[in-house]
């Protein structure tokens, strides 16, 4: 199932209408302690649900966004940013940090982590797609049939066949084009 290692991910709405941009990196450990990043300034229209399917399952920015952001960037550029330290390096090198926010709540914080620490690697459309199952399930706060009535439609989206033709500027890493 996985689990994200930073906080539930804020969001600033842009001048287009339905994008989104994140403010800050996201960390996802997946089972096999694999780490990927969505790195920070990322644009992302939510959930893209289509209409029906909103109707049952809930409208698109109702639940943690992250799972969303980390399929999308797969699913714009067929690529995953996977990161090549451990957690417990993250923590000793000062990239992955309990940061207080106003409210003074302590919340995880990742930091830029430079190139040298990561590897775009090419993906599949099942693999961006199970990955996203995974994400649902690790926010525990997705009911498990929606998270599978997500999974069945993501399957049925045909935008991956039009999408990714152009590839990740990982030179641009926090900069993301929208």
């Amino acid at each position: 199932m996985g689990i994200f290692l930073t906080a539930k991910a804020e969001i600033v709405q842009t001048d287009k209408a339905g994008i989104w941009q994140t403010s800050h990196n996201q960390l996802f450990m997946d089972d096999d302690n694999q780490i990927y990043l969505v790195p920070r300034h990322y644009f992302t229209d939510g959930y893209t649900i289509p209409t029906p399917v909103a109707m049952l399952g809930g409208e698109k920015l109702e639940f943690d966004i992250r799972p969303s952001t980390g399929h999308d960037f797969e699913c714009q550029y067929h690529q995953e940013l996977a990161v090549k330290l451990t957690k417990d390096e993250l923590w000793q090198q000062g990239f992955l940090r309990i940061h207080k926010n106003e409210y003074n709540e302590e919340l995880m914080v990742c930091d830029d982590i430079p190139l040298e620490f990561l590897d775009l690697r090419n993906t599949t459309f099942t693999k961006a797609n199970a990955k996203f199952l995974r994400m649902m399930q690790s926010t525990n706060a997705i009911k498990k049939w929606r998270a599978s009535m997500m999974f069945v439609a993501v399957h049925l989206n045909i935008g991956w066949l039009f999408s990714g033709k152009k590839p990740f500027n990982i030179n641009n890493i926090y900069k993301c084009d929208p």
